[in-house]
């Protein structure tokens, strides 16, 4: 569910970047797990480190309804 959330919220932040009508996908994706998330909500923020030509490189941050870090995320992105 984390790594949904982390490469879902990446996608939006690319999607920001990028023309009504071009398309992006996710080259890969790297989680980092620091504590579990056992109960209330999980909230990610999501911002482009670098936005080239086609490479997009996304980096993200999940916290919890505390706002203790759960998670972290690298991702790089290509535009199709």
């Amino acid at each position: 569910m984390t790594a949904t959330l982390i490469d879902t919220a990446m996608a939006f932040a690319v999607r920001t970047r990028l023309e009504p009508t071009d398309f992006a996908a996710t080259i890969d994706l790297t989680v980092h797990y620091l504590r579990p998330l056992l109960s209330g909500k999980a909230i990610c923020t999501a911002k482009t480190v670098r936005a080239g030509k086609r490479i997009f490189t996304v980096s993200a941050e999940v916290e919890n309804d505390e706002g203790k870090l759960i998670a972290t995320g690298l991702s790089t992105y290509t535009r199709v």
